[in-house]
């Protein structure tokens, strides 16, 4: 785990969700609560046509005490799963979580939100909470 000057804490998935706060809504570092706010999928260009291309997802989430942002970056993806009903809502809260290893070394992550789920299986997982700058500034 790190934790920058800024503010800022940083760790893998790994280590951080084995950690008594990351289960309790009440630290605000915690994704239980918090509200999805964009999903990216990338794949970086190859000059390769055939060559596998390294999947990259980006889950944002605005905290649920909404003092701070949850980013979690998905890096070297093997697998995902979406699924989702739109609503007014949008993406919805973040209910719960489940993070295993599977017998290749790979984490997967397994997500239910109010209108659906999402399971991301990937090498490895930054968690990454940022207080918002309206909260970090010094009076």
């Amino acid at each position: 785990m790190d934790t920058k000057e800024n503010g800022i804490f940083v760790c893998s998935l790994r280590e951080c969700s084995e950690q008594d706060w990351y289960s309790y809504p009440e630290d605000h570092r915690s994704p239980r609560g918090s509200w999805v706010e964009s999903i990216t999928i990338s794949a970086r260009a190859s000059t390769q046509r055939d060559e596998k291309q390294p999947l990259e997802i980006r889950i944002r989430l605005i905290g649920e005490y909404r003092d701070g942002i949850i980013e979690l970056t998905y890096k070297n993806v093997q697998s995902y799963l979406l699924e989702g009903m739109r609503d007014i809502a949008g993406h919805g809260d973040w209910l719960e979580d489940e993070v295993k290893v599977n017998r290749h070394d790979q984490l997967k992550h397994k997500v239910t939100v109010t209108n659906g789920t999402f399971v991301i299986e990937a090498e490895d997982i930054e968690f990454k909470w940022k207080p918002l700058p309206r909260y970090s500034e010094q009076p």
